[in-house]
């Protein structure tokens, strides 16, 4: 749970004096499972502060969803449009599990922006890191085959989510199998089959809806000429 404005990367910059009279502009919201904070293409211009639980931003088209990205606490959304000249939701985002979040007004985080030119800096930082994920999707959906997919994607969940115990290596982040077919734009029964022939191969174990690398080695061989910058798999590095 985030407890103060300080661990938010957006406001990191703004000086401790200060953060108390940002409190009175943020109003705290919670989410259930699977409530969709925003749709693509609504309008809305409200500014979202994740501070527990985890959202996905993604697109829909015809039935199909592609997930763009996974929000965590301590993340921004909405920030875009907010910054934007047209308040057109880009993508929706939708609550993987109960989310609490402070909402901010388009109005108030201008005027914030305004006192503090550093969130800009910040802010485009972060679209920097949004737009280095979004080229990895695309290099996942345009080139690579199923099992290279979903290798990839397990290493990158690996690099955000896991944990090291002994020779196993566990992600720590209950997903599903609709959701990682959605990450990787393939159908729910491909990935199924994939994982299936993975932990066959002692690659990797699923328990409770928890991933453990069984043979982490193996799986980031498969990924050798895919990503030349392992720790590019972080997420934000901001």
């Amino acid at each position: 749970m985030i407890t103060s404005i300080s661990e938010i990367a957006i406001f990191s910059d703004i000086p401790n004096v200060d953060l108390p009279h940002l409190l009175p502009l943020l109003k705290e919201r919670k989410f259930k499972k699977n409530h969709v904070l925003m749709f693509e293409n609504d309008q809305g211009d409200d500014v979202y502060i994740i501070r527990s639980g985890m959202v996905k931003i993604y697109r829909n088209h015809e039935g199909k969803e592609i997930v763009l990205s996974i929000a965590m606490p301590g993340d921004i959304v909405g920030e875009v449009e907010a910054l934007s000249n047209d308040n057109h939701r880009i993508s929706s985002i939708e609550a993987l599990e109960n989310v609490t979040a402070w909402q901010i007004t388009k109005q108030d985080f201008l005027l914030i922006v305004d006192k503090y030119p550093s969130i800009l800096r910040k802010a485009y930082l972060i679209l920097v890191e949004r737009t280095r994920m979004l080229n990895r999707l695309v290099r996942y959906l345009t080139f690579y085959d199923v099992r290279t997919k979903a290798a990839n994607l397990l290493m990158d969940l690996y690099y955000n989510f896991g944990k090291p115990s002994d020779s196993i290596f566990k992600i720590e982040f209950k997903i599903n199998q609709s959701l990682l077919a959605s990450m990787l734009g393939v159908t729910r029964e491909s990935i199924s089959k994939t994982l299936g022939d993975f932990q066959n191969e002692g690659l990797i174990d699923i328990r409770d809806k928890y991933f453990y690398l069984l043979d982490k080695s193996r799986l980031e061989a498969m990924c050798s000429e895919t990503e030349e910058v392992p720790t590019l798999r972080k997420w934000y590095n901001i």
